[in-house]
């Protein structure tokens, strides 16, 4: 998601009324941050879903490798 769509988001939820007392701007780099924290925790389920798939096969040590390989990348 772009910036706009996360406050466009966050808008039509109703959460920018409540930063009405802060800073405009700071207020939203406080949802945006909200944000990318979100998305960040969502890819590293989704990371973890598909390792727990590979550990389902048992065809020698690809899926073993492939587990690796997954979990590797949240770690970059």
């Amino acid at each position: 998601m772009t910036d706009k769509e996360i406050l466009a988001t966050a808008d039509a939820c109703g959460m920018m009324l409540f930063g009405l007392g802060m800073d405009k701007a700071k207020f939203e780099f406080c949802i945006l941050a909200f944000a990318k924290q979100i998305a960040k925790l969502e890819r590293h389920h989704e990371r973890e879903a598909c390792a727990k798939v590979c550990e389902e096969f048992h065809f020698g040590q690809a899926p073993m490798m492939i587990q690796r390989a997954i979990r590797a990348r949240g770690e970059a």
